[in-house]
């Protein structure tokens, strides 16, 4: 997802302003195009590995690319968990930051989040280390204003952070339960900031994660430092079920959703690519239109969603039985016609599934499963870097990592941009059937239908 500030307009106590500026920049293809000071500029990322073989433990690097050359540089923080992300966020004009942590840690417990600067040739120490107690397990991390805007995600939380001192300033806003359908709990799957507007879009799972209500989307009125305040008229709760992502493309909203709960052995029918108009004077009403769903001949779930410009780069995929993921990323201007980029119709390992355009350079960053793949997008027949899980690679010699986790890129030019694709609650929820469910999964994205008795079991008890 792509932290998006096209300036056009703001969300505030007098509503929304049209944003005829974003729409007039999309018509002219320079929503996200690079300029050319943009071109060969250095970008800045950070990415996770982990492994559960001897029990979880995870390490977060650091990528410079500088449009020519893409490196690595490992070790950033250790000694992390099984499930460790980063957030790219520029807290300041000229300031890049590295936001690291543990999406999931203890029962009980809340991580501390390590801030880095991303820049320095080589790791830095962190230049602080809070603790956010509203922040139970964090989902995204987006700045706006003079603030910075964490997601919780099993608490369907927003949370406030001041960007100079990184310490929470107390004013938060959490989904009531009257917008939560009946038998579901809320979950914040997406945080991000368009046209100066911020927009999280929560999902509804049940108690067992294996139905799904339809999700929504918020625009939330945003008064920095006193409150966070969604109002009638700001919500539309008719969007894809279990939704993941949103991406823009002038005023409008892309939402991507699986459908339902994410299955091994077929794709889900239901998954859909929506679009909605962001700035609807109330978007309670505003049209969801399905623009993409799996056909006969790209029998695929949605998994990730960006553009460049009129083009957008859209990532298809489906776990078969074994949990090896097929599909395709393409690209296409008209949501008809479709460009192969990339084609795993016949299977690739690794769990790590996302794609993202991002202008500095030109770039797509393509997460395939078990490795990070680096595309010029003006000449895509092959990818200008590839990233492994080989030591001299993503991780050292003797290093146990055997998954890719996470992935944040910060832009020369202040863009933030974070590659993460769909997270089940088998992945991201600190819940006890989540905690069960990872230590059945051993690192697997989701449980077979076996797994999932055993985790029933041993919340009962059982064994």
């Amino acid at each position: 997802m792509t932290e998006v500030s096209l300036h056009a307009s703001r969300r505030t106590e007098g509503g929304p302003l049209k944003a005829l500026v974003a729409s007039g920049l999309a018509a002219l293809c320079l929503a996200a195009a690079p300029s050319a000071s943009a071109q060969d500029a250095t970008g800045y990322a950070a990415y996770t590995v982990y492994t559960y073989n001897g029990g979880p433990q995870g390490m977060a690097g650091r990528i410079r690319d500088d449009g020519s050359a893409v490196t690595v540089i490992r070790n950033l923080r250790t000694g992390l968990g099984g499930d460790p992300i980063v957030e790219g966020v520029v807290p300041a004009d000229g300031k890049f930051r590295i936001a690291v942590t543990d999406r999931v840690s203890a029962p009980g417990a809340i991580p501390p989040t390590y801030i880095y600067n991303a820049a320095p040739a080589t790791n830095p120490l962190p230049s602080a280390s809070p603790t956010w107690s509203n922040v139970r397990n964090m989902s995204g991390l987006v700045r706006l204003g003079k603030y910075l805007y964490a997601l919780d995600y099993d608490n369907a939380r927003v949370v406030e952070i001041a960007k100079g001192t990184f310490a929470e300033t107390g004013v938060t806003y959490s989904l009531p339960a009257r917008l939560t359908p009946e038998g579901f709990a809320a979950r914040g799957q997406a945080i991000v900031v368009v046209n100066d507007t911020l927009y999280v879009l929560f999902a509804f799972p049940d108690g067992s994660f294996s139905n799904y209500a339809d999700s929504l989307l918020a625009r939330f009125t945003v008064k920095g430092g006193k409150s966070i305040t969604l109002k009638e008229g700001d919500y539309n709760a008719g969007l894809v079920k279990n939704a993941f992502a949103i991406a823009a493309n002038g005023s409008d909203l892309y939402v991507a959703g699986i459908g339902g709960s994410q299955g091994g052995g077929s794709y889900s029918k239901a998954s859909r690519l929506q679009r909605i108009a962001g700035d609807a004077a109330d978007l309670s009403t505003a049209k969801v239109k399905n623009v993409l769903k799996p056909s006969k001949d790209r029998p695929y779930d949605i998994r990730d969603i960006s553009f460049k410009g009129s083009t957008a780069y859209v990532l298809l995929g489906a776990y078969d039985a074994n949990f090896t993921m097929t599909g395709q990323l393409v690209s296409t201007t008209n949501f008809e016609n479709f460009k192969v980029i990339n084609d795993f119709s016949a299977g690739a390992p690794g769990y790590f599934w996302a794609a993202q355009y991002v202008p500095d350079n030109d770039r797509i960053y393509f997460g395939r499963g078990s490795e990070i793949l680096v595309y010029d997008a003006s000449k895509t027949k092959t990818p200008a870097a590839t990233l492994t899980l080989n030591p001299g690679s993503l991780i050292s010699s003797g290093d146990p990592y055997d998954n890719i986790n996470d992935f944040a890129y910060v832009g020369a030019k202040g863009g933030v941009t974070t590659l993460r694709g769909y997270r089940s609650p088998v992945q991201a929820s600190a819940t006890p059937i989540g905690q069960a469910s990872r230590a059945v999964s051993n690192g697997k994205p989701e449980l077979s239908p076996a797994e999932r008795a055993q985790v029933e079991r041993l919340l009962s008890g059982g064994k």
